[in-house]
Parts: C-alpha cells; structure tokens; sequence
C-alpha cells in the first residue's frame, strides 16, 4: 500500500516569477560576483556554489526586497537545490500578519 501525501499547496504562478525574479536579481550581490543566465533550472548549489550561509543571507536580502516575511522553520538543503525550488518553498511559507 502507497503513503497518501497531502497535495501540495497551489502556488500562484505570478507570485513564483516574482520569486525567481528577486532571486535572480539578489545572487550577484550576495554571491559578491557575477552571476550569468540564472532560470528558475539553475543549481543553487552545484552550479553557483550557494552555501548555506549565502543561502540564509539570500533569503533574508529577498524578504528585505520583496517586504516578505519567510518561515524559515522547515527550510532544509533541499529548498535550494534550484533557483525554482527556493521560489517554491519561499511562496509556499510566507508569513501572514494572522501568522505573527
């Protein structure tokens, strides 16, 4: 018998391109270099070399950015595998004023 996952959460498409966006944008300043063609397919890690102190630091720089409060409770390794990946775990924890 199959594990029954709850459905994941729809996102709304226009809030993930603002996402990828405001990572995009974000990377050259925390990576402190140049960053080329980033897509929503773009390894976070592999191909750009994130750490997980650069990933923290991004995170924060987009809720500055994008006036966003993240939870950052279930953030693992795994949300930033791509730039995509991030933008979804990012849209999917926001934080709400019911939240606080």
């Amino acid at each position: 018998m199959t594990e029954q996952h709850p459905a994941p959460t729809t996102i709304d498409p226009e809030l993930r391109e603002r996402l990828v966006d405001g990572i995009r944008d974000l990377l050259p300043r925390v990576l402190k270099r140049e960053v080329d063609a980033v897509t929503a397919d773009t390894a976070l890690l592999d191909a750009l070399g994130l750490t997980s102190t650069t990933g923290l630091e991004l995170v924060l720089e987009l809720e500055e950015q994008l006036d966003l409060e993240i939870s950052v409770e279930e953030l693992g390794r795994e949300d930033f595998g791509t730039v995509g990946s991030l933008a979804d775990y990012v849209a999917g924890n926001l934080l709400t004023d019911a939240d606080a």
